[in-house]
């Protein structure tokens, strides 16, 4: 039993999607003695680099891919059979990816052996004999049976088991065939390499493919990532809650598994189908997972809330910074008519109200806020919503702002120059060319530009500055928010866009065309961070998709010591290579058309956010790691106040020059098994990091499964924790 869920989409998922994939067989594990250090992913032509440290630290040994090569380059690999997949951090675990026997019969290689017993000694030892010395093995697996699972696959064991006993009751001379499982074909590679170590390190990607299906179902993969944020935000507010109040744990234990669960099942491959009943159905349960993991999200952070003992109040806010390092950075909440500000301590903070989408919000900057940890405000009826500081202005081919200048272009509706102040930096790559910066382009067949373009301030006050650019393209109405402002460095981009449902072969997208001159392009994935081009000029091995990439947090264009561009997509995934640069396809069904739902399920309104940083001296990964969080995860504000001893509480900290978290979450299982601090290094280092633990009495080292592995020693607060660069790590605490 593969813990797998048969083919996850494996760069589809962020790094704690990855990990929660295995907590169902880790629970197994625990509970009956299930073991997990060999796993099996079917199907998926892909293979991306970050799988070896999250692998690794997972416990994972051996790692088998039966890949079928459809809709994938995987035709031009060049890997041996089995070798040892090093991670960028130097984490490996050792493989079985056979382009050979996968090309011969993809994940049901077994399967034709019987059919046609004659190719083992034809084709079968031949092959695996011509290797010489590079393959020592007196085995060979030919991996997999069944093709597909259904309520009759069962009934094709019988006939398997015949073929083999049949088989080997041959008098002549031939090899024996065995029905074994995995873990038999790694134990004799794994004899093999002890006695005669023969394996290759490969270090480097194979790519995504089928990881951009899910474009097709567009508003459920915003809806996805949305919740999976919410539900991590929550978790680290339960964890709080949990260490004054135990029964908290036990009592969002249910929803907790549940989202998790969902969240998990999105990662399946089956975003696709065999025929218009299965591809809808496979559409409704992905619109119904996408809809609980955020129905769920809400309501964890709902009861996280009460479980820190939050007192409503018309006149009080709180607010809760979920990242692993402190911050000051910008509120937003709704408010009633009659409040018009906020104050800290009788000082007022700089405020806003907007209008966004009849709601009356409530946007402030606030003070710096503990990593973990909480700032208390009260609301005001003075009023914050003044002009004429001049440090933003607007008007409605222009917006101006501390950090940036740009224009509007009026014949595509993006932005023709953004110029970055202080170094006057123009960061378009070549403002001349007719593709302008976040400009919206649809492709039927044909390419169709935004027309009818109108623009217009929407606000300018003293927080921030915003126009509304309005277009359409094809029939397709879109609206694009552009916002900068007074005190953080960053411009926002949120599109609204209305389309009518169609079969048509399509895509639509959005261009982020900056500092492309001798830029590097680097994109975080799951568990690595690539660059997007062969060996060695970037990390993709022969066979790897050079046209496709699935981006989780950022994606960064820098030249080298020189100025690079940050962008964070939050609600599109799919970066497109073959496209103009930098190019993400929002929506579409042109990848793997023949399968994918063609319309979208139905869906007409969709919502892409981008922001966007610009940078001096070169890329910086933890710079990227941090700057990409703050954006992703703002501060989480509510109306009313929490116990003092709240917000002196027990405090949790990580240097982001070296490390973000990438989870804090009440343990699976028990109250008592406390909290579990998952981190990822980003500063380059190897070497014991420093985590501040003030107010927790016990650490314990575990891997990325809660195994426990060392106890660790506090002092003055803090604990060493050893972490190899760019790896993974985790620490239990408890109160």
């Amino acid at each position: 039993m593969s813990p797998y869920l048969c083919n996850t989409l494996w760069a589809f998922q962020s790094v704690e999607g990855s990990i929660r994939a295995f907590y169902p067989a880790r629970r197994l594990e625990k509970n009956w003695g299930i073991s997990m250090d060999v796993v099996e992913h079917i199907e998926e032509p892909s293979l991306p680099w970050g799988v070896a440290p999250i692998l690794a630290g997972c416990g994972v040994r051996w790692l088998s891919v039966p890949f079928y090569r459809y809709d994938s380059t995987f035709g031009g690999l060049k890997n041996p059979p089995l070798f040892i997949f090093e991670g960028s951090d130097s984490g490996q675990i050792r493989v079985v990816m056979d382009p050979w026997a996968s090309g011969k019969a993809s994940y049901t290689q077994g399967a034709r052996m019987l059919r046609d017993p004659k190719t083992v000694m034809n084709e079968w030892l031949p092959h695996y004999q011509q290797m010489g010395k590079s393959y020592p093995l007196r085995a060979i697996l030919a991996s997999g049976t069944h093709g597909d699972i259904s309520p009759r696959s069962a009934n094709q064991t019988r006939g398997f088991a015949d073929a083999i006993i049949n088989y080997n009751k041959r008098p002549e001379p031939h090899p024996k065939i065995v029905n074994a499982v995995l873990p038999q074909f790694c134990r004799a590679v794994d004899e093999t390499q002890a006695r005669t170590p023969f394996l290759q390190t490969v270090r480097g990607c194979f790519g995504h493919s089928w990881d951009l299906w899910p474009v097709s179902l567009a508003k459920y993969v915003a809806d996805m990532r949305e919740g999976e944020r919410a539900f991590l935000a929550a978790e680290s507010l339960l964890a709080i809650a949990a260490q004054t109040q135990p029964r908290i744990h036990e009592a969002t234990r249910a929803d907790r598994e549940r989202a998790e669960w969902c969240w998990t099942m999105l990662g399946d491959h089956a975003w696709n189908g065999t025929n218009d009943e299965n591809k809808r159905h496979n559409a409704d349960l992905r619109q119904k997972w996408s809809e609980d993991l955020n129905r769920l999200g809400q309501s964890l952070l709902q009861q996280g809330w009460t479980g820190l003992g939050l007192t409503p109040s018309d006149r009080d806010i709180v607010i809760f910074n979920s990242l692993s390092f402190p911050r000051s950075d910008l509120g937003r909440i709704e408010i009633p008519t009659g409040v018009n500000g906020v104050v800290t301590e009788s000082k007022p903070l700089a405020s806003q109200i907007v209008n966004e989408d009849g709601r009356r919000m409530l946007y402030f900057v606030s003070p710096e806020a503990p990593s973990f940890g909480f700032r208390q405000f009260q609301l005001t009826s003075r009023s914050q919503n003044h002009r004429g500081s001049g440090v933003l202005r607007a008007i409605p081919v222009r917006l101006e702002s501390p950090h940036y200048r740009l224009l509007v272009d009026p014949r595509t509706g993006g932005i023709a120059s953004l110029v970055r102040k202080g170094t006057n930096s123009e960061l378009l790559a070549d403002p001349r060319t007719s593709r302008t910066l976040c400009q919206t382009i649809y492709f039927d067949g044909q390419e169709h530009t935004l027309t009818d373009i109108q623009s217009e301030v929407v606000a300018e006050g003293p927080v921030l500055a915003r126009l509304r650019i309005s277009g359409t393209a094809a029939g397709i109405r879109v609206v694009n928010f552009v916002t900068v402002y007074a005190d953080f460095d960053r411009v926002d981009f949120d599109l609204r866009i209305n389309k009518a449902a169609t079969t048509k072969q399509e895509r639509l997208c959005q261009l982020f065309p900056v500092v492309c001159k001798d830029a590097v392009l680097r994109i975080e994935t799951t568990g690595a961070v690539i660059r997007p081009r062969p060996q060695p000029d970037g990390d993709l091995l022969p066979g790897a998709d050079i046209r496709r990439f699935a981006a989780q947090g950022f994606v960064d264009a820098s030249r080298s010591a020189g100025l690079g561009v940050t962008i964070v997509p939050l609600d599109a995934f799919a970066l497109r290579q073959d496209l103009d640069p930098i190019t993400f396809e929002a929506l579409g069904n042109d990848q793997n058309y023949r399968e994918v739902t063609r319309d979208q399920n139905g869906v007409t309104e969709f919502r892409f956010r981008y922001s966007l940083r610009a940078h001096d001296g070169g890329y910086s990964r933890a710079e990227a790691f941090a700057w990409s969080r703050r954006v992703a995860y703002p501060l989480l504000a509510t109306h009313g106040h929490v116990p003092p001893q709240i917000i002196a509480g027990q405090t949790l900290a990580l240097d982001p020059k070296r490390a973000i978290a990438t989870c804090l979450k009440p343990a699976d299982g028990n109250a008592k098994d406390g909290s579990i601090l998952r981190l990822w290094e980003t500063g380059g280092q190897s070497g014991p990091i420093r985590i501040g633990v003030q107010g927790y009495k016990r650490a314990v080292r575990t891997d990325l499964l809660e195994r426990d592995l060392a106890e660790l020693k506090i002092t003055e607060g803090k604990v060493a924790l050893d972490l190899h660069a760019y790896g993974f790590a985790a620490l239990r605490v408890l109160p």
